[in-house]
């Protein structure tokens, strides 16, 4: 397998002109159909400081199956091969850890971050997975990222005994790739707290509705690391709910289809919006995805059916993973969502060095045009000038000008323009 080297340490797998990806390939894991019906979802009764589970409201889900487990390490490894043989993916040297390990832990690991070919719609440029070979700061050592990559045949494999591990350290995105690979879906957040209550309202998604080290993987620390808890096997040392899934509490947090809004309930009662309702208004702030299911490192208030959390869809963690759903209604609405209102968002990652994505939102056809500036309003580069459909949409600068040079640190501008829109948004390059 070729391997093209940049000037900036970013590698590419086996480019080709066309990017083609193998979507339809059959998901290897087993998955349980569950019959639709109603539930009510929320809590009333948060416990302190949850905010965001009420109000209860009544919600009605259709058929569907359900992964019996948390997609493992063995099923996520054969997706990234696949992609890396079929040139989809871009490997960049990472930081080890997360944002809370510190300066020995880092200088004691190495990570690659693995990056979806820019022009693979509509998620291209973003990080996948990140392959750090030490856990996130505080935690247990077993909780680093167990695939490897062979930097001399540029294949991905799990270190052994960990096939059966959940695959962590996945970005909102990782999950979703491999989701649209396999032809199924990430769950919305009522479809999870469905499954997770089993027809029985169950407080907890265990095999009782209670919770116990016995029936589930969760923490002891509070709001952050414990240093004590690791991730275990998916479907092996914990009893399933009773619709057989395995570790709906605990393990890892589980990433969800829908964008999160603490009032979205109100919203749903307000306009009778009960039927698998789905968030799919991105945030004007800051742009989370719904996670749900508590993790080894939370404690069991984290862990009920109706918890919710909020992150980033870039984010990785050693306790963010996902399963995966099939509905017997494919949901047309999921798949064709195209935003609202034109919107240019702020560059990630921010300041940067030397590589930034770019994303922007076209609510229609439009011709687009988007260049770098200096402070001086000097034009630095051109980036896209064409027309383009509507969609989400990004681009990558690698902080060089229109001749390929590379540019001095600083503050920068870059402004989209997109048939009457115009907007403006700063970054910073450090060097």
């Amino acid at each position: 397998m070729k391997l093209i080297k940049s000037q900036y340490s970013l590698f590419s797998l086996m480019f080709f002109c066309s990017i083609s990806v193998s979507i339809g390939q059959t998901y290897p894991g087993t998955m349980i159909s569950i019959s639709g019906g109603t539930f009510i979802m929320g809590n009333n009764n948060p416990p302190p400081m949850f905010n965001d589970q009420d109000p209860e409201h009544s919600v009605t889900i259709e058929d569907l199956q359900m992964g019996e487990t948390e997609v493992p390490n063995a099923y996520y490894v054969i997706f990234l091969n696949d992609m890396a043989s079929l040139g989809n993916l871009m490997i960049e040297e990472g930081v080890p850890g997360d944002w809370s390990s510190d300066s020995t832990e880092i200088a004691n690991g190495h990570a690659w971050n693995i990056i979806l070919d820019p022009d693979i719609f509509p998620w291209g440029g973003q990080t996948l997975i990140k392959l750090s070979d030490i856990a996130g700061g505080g935690q247990h050592p077993l909780n680093r990222c167990w695939i490897e990559l062979d930097t001399t045949s540029y294949t991905f494999s799990v270190v052994e005994d960990y096939e059966s591990w959940p695959v962590s350290w996945v970005s909102w995105y990782g999950a979703m790739m491999y989701a649209n690979y396999y032809g199924v879906t990430l769950p919305t957040e009522a479809e999870w707290e469905y499954a997770a209550r089993a027809g029985q309202q169950l407080e907890y998604p265990t095999n009782d509705g209670n919770l116990s080290y016995s029936q589930a993987n969760y923490g002891t620390g509070f709001g952050g690391p414990s240093g004590e808890t690791y991730l275990t096997p998916v479907g092996e040392l914990f009893p399933p709910n009773p619709f057989g899934l395995y570790n709906m509490a605990g393990n890892i947090s589980e990433w969800c289809l829908d964008w999160y809004d603490e009032n979205f309930y109100q919203f749903c009662v307000d306009n009778n919006n009960y039927l698998n309702p789905i968030n799919d208004n991105i945030p004007e702030d800051v742009e989370v995805k719904v996670l749900r299911g508590g993790n080894h490192t939370y404690p069991g208030i984290f862990a009920t059916s109706s918890h919710r959390f909020d992150t980033p869809p870039f984010v990785t963690t050693d306790h963010m993973g996902f399963r995966v759903v099939i509905r017997e209604q494919l949901d047309a609405k999921i798949e064709t969502i195209l935003p609202e209102r034109f919107t240019l968002h702020q560059n990630y990652p921010n300041p940067f060095n030397p590589v930034t994505t770019l994303r922007y939102d076209l609510p229609k056809n439009s011709l687009v045009t988007i260049i770098i500036y200096d402070m001086l309003g000097r034009e630095v580069k051109t980036l896209i000038n064409q027309t383009q459909d509507a969609g989400y949409r990004l681009v990558i600068w690698d902080a060089t000008n229109d001749y390929g040079k590379p540019v001095s640190a600083g503050i920068y501008l870059y402004q989209i323009q997109a048939g009457e829109y115009i907007s403006t948004k700063k970054m910073v390059l450090l060097k």
